[in-house]
This record gives C-alpha cells, structure tokens and sequence, in this order.
C-alpha cells in the first residue's frame, strides 16, 4: 500500500509518539510511507531551505525511509497556522498529485485535517482519522469553539475513525462518528526495546543523577502539561517523604520551570532530580532506574478519553503504576494487580509509597508485562491497522 500519512505538527522534532510509531513499522513491512507535516518550532531561515519533498530516515525505526512533505511557509507559529488553514487545500492537492496515495491517514484537526479530508473525497481517496485526543480542549483559546468543528465536520466525513482507546470511541460517536464506521486499534508498544536493558545501565544512571544505588524512585515520564497534576505529587513527596526516597522526573513542557521553582522554594532540589527530555533510544534505560511509575493526570474530558503512551511503556518496562482514574485506562485494562487507581492527584504518591511497602514488586510488574504483551505488540497492533487500511481500500474503492 501507499500510505500518506498527516499532522499538523513537526515530524523531526516532536517527542516520538504513534505518529512516528504506525508510519515507521508500516513502512518496515514494505509499505510505501509520505507524512505531511506542519514545520513548528523551525528558524526563518530552515523554512526557507525546507524542500517540499524530501526522503528522510525512520526516528524510531532506524533503516527505513519515508517521504516528508513540508508546505511553504515564512512562520512556523501562529501565524503560519492561520495562513495554513486556507492554504492547505491548493497544497494538498499538489501532494496527493506526487504521492498517488492508495489512503490517507489523519491525525490533524483544525490547521489541515478538514481541508484534506475535503481535497481527498473530491480525488476519490480512501480518509481514515486517527483520534487520540479532544483536540479544542487541549489548550484553551478564542480558536475553541471553531476547532471543535472542524472535529465535528472530520467525524462525520470521514470514511473511517479509528480510536486508542474506548473512551475516546464514545466521545467521538457522541460527536457524531457513525457507530458502523468507528473502531478501536491499540497503539503500538515495542516490547523488547521497554523489557530490555543493558546490564548496569540503571546503576550508571544513577550514579549520573545523584540517586543511591538503593533508594526507592518514583517515576514520572512525559510532557509536563497543565493538567499533568505533578505540583500535587511534589507537594505529597514533600510532606510524606521518607529516608531512601527520590522523585525523577523525565520530560519538559510549559510547566517545566514552575516545577523546578516550586522544588527549590521546598528546598528539595538533592531529592526531587529533572532529566529533561530523554531521546527515545536511552528512555527504557532511564525508566529501568524506577521503583514505581505514575500519571498523575488531572481526571477532565481531555485526559479521560486520552490514552496516555507513558502507561504503557511504563508496564512495559515491569514497573508497578499508580495513576489517576481516567476513563481510557480504566475501560483498556480494568482491574490488574500492577496498575492502582486513585481519584485525584494529590493520592498519587500515597498510593505510590503503598505498593513500595507492599512487598515483591518484581511480580506486580510481570502482572503488568502480561498484560500490554497480550494488546499491544508490534506485530498485534501494526497487523490490525494494515488489516484496517487494506479494508478500507476496498470498500471505497
């Protein structure tokens, strides 16, 4: 299959998620790959070097090839977003053109995704959305109201809405998907990049940190959102601490430097350790350095039909999770030995510091291992979208 892929963000910079897993290992069983991208975050003079077509290397993958598309754009901010919602049309057209896609498969909403939608029908190509999240709540902003139809218009057009998770299937059937033309595949997990590591690496690791060999570690991994609830687990860690425990903290994002000012106004900065963002070939390594892992996330329409990676690559690992109740998870895996629920944010680390007193936590892990081996393989779940897109080929056509 030719298979064109679509976001509305930057390809080569963003943290590696599905967008970068489906294409890469689609592309790694000879499946012929184009992503269009939004250049956000480039330079005035990268955006005026950027080709509109180009080969690139697979970032998660390594040894495949996919064609980037990249449209022309003298701002890679607002401003080019806005051009972008009414030049999208003209450019699509010029990539479906080049490419000859047998399927299109969309992540975008507001800045491209309703206008390729438009251009693919009236080329007769087969458009199938993929939904991960509720895209006008996930900043809140004049634009809100005029995003969430363009959701609307993309659920209801669309020739196929696959979903991560349960919860975000219902919300987009109550937003007006067809029950007939919406499914659920799982997103892929490697599992043996998350169940592997090299030997002593967590101890390097560390050492590197400043986190004793036999200190117990509670784990956080992702973007540090509004709504991620890490200010209640830091304000928990700071007042139920105990001898021989470290909170680590992996990832960045808009609430990075109020975290790090609310760490040294506790005075825990020898306690409470930041890594930064962690490039995805050394992460497994960084997660093996855990005790526990959490999502604290804020329970919200957003983070309940979310289906938050993290979790999984966390089980994926072995390591016992305590997060938030949210709907996704909950409806995904029910009740397991390895994976605690808490109603709200500030119970997280509790409920952390309960399963480090509870004994073998080599066994809640494995409990955990079982049970994203059985859903979310590569070869289960990249297997599935195939299956999907190759169906949907042929009801179209």
């Amino acid at each position: 299959m030719r298979i064109l892929f679509l976001h509305e963000v930057n390809y080569e910079t963003k943290p590696i998620f599905e967008m970068h897993e489906f294409p890469e290992h689609l592309a790694a069983r000879g499946h012929e790959i184009g992503f269009v991208q939004f250049p956000e975050g480039e330079s005035k003079e990268l955006l005026r070097k950027k080709p509109f077509k180009e080969l690139i290397s697979g970032r998660v993958v390594h040894g495949v090839n996919l064609t980037l598309f990249t449209p022309k754009t003298l701002s890679s901010g607002l401003p080019g977003r806005l051009l972008a919602v009414f030049r999208t049309g003209k450019f699509f057209k010029k990539v479906l053109k080049d490419f000859q896609p047998d399927v299109v498969v969309s992540f975008a909403v507001p800045t491209s995704g309703w206008q390729s939608l438009r251009v693919s029908k009236k080329a007769g190509v087969p458009f199938l959305f993929r939904a991960l999240d509720v895209s006008h709540k996930i900043r809140k902003s004049i634009f809100s109201p005029l995003i969430l139809l363009a959701e609307k218009y993309i659920y209801r057009n669309a020739d196929w809405v696959s979903c991560n998770n349960l919860a975000m299937k219902r919300y987009c059937i109550d937003m007006g998907a067809s029950q007939e033309t919406t499914s659920v595949e799982n997103p892929p997990l490697d599992l043996v990049r998350f169940s592997s590591s090299r030997p002593d690496t967590a101890k390097e690791i560390r050492a590197k940190l400043g986190i004793p060999s036999d200190a117990h570690v509670t784990l956080y991994m992702g973007s540090f959102f509004y709504f991620s609830g890490l200010p209640e687990v830091i304000q928990s860690f700071s007042t139920s601490r105990r001898d021989g425990e470290y909170l680590l903290l992996i990832g960045g994002g808009e609430q990075d430097s109020e975290l790090r000012e609310l760490v040294k106004e506790i005075g825990l900065e020898e306690f409470v350790k930041f890594t930064g963002f962690i490039g995805f070939d050394a992460l497994a390594d960084y997660l093996k350095v855990a005790t526990v892992a959490v999502n604290p996330m804020h329970p919200s329409a957003v983070s309940n039909t979310a289906f938050p990676n993290k979790v999984i690559q966390y089980m994926a690992t072995g390591l016992p999770v305590v997060s938030t109740e949210l709907e996704g998870l909950r409806m995904t895996f029910g009740d397991i030995d390895g994976l605690a629920f808490v109603e709200d944010p500030t119970q997280v680390y509790a409920m952390a510091q309960e399963m480090l007193d509870a004994g073998d936590l080599s066994e809640l892990g494995k409990s955990n291992q079982s049970r994203v081996q059985s859903g979310f393989s590569i070869a289960n779940t990249v297997e599935a979208m195939s299956a999907r897109l190759a169906n949907l080929i042929e009801e179209v056509a």
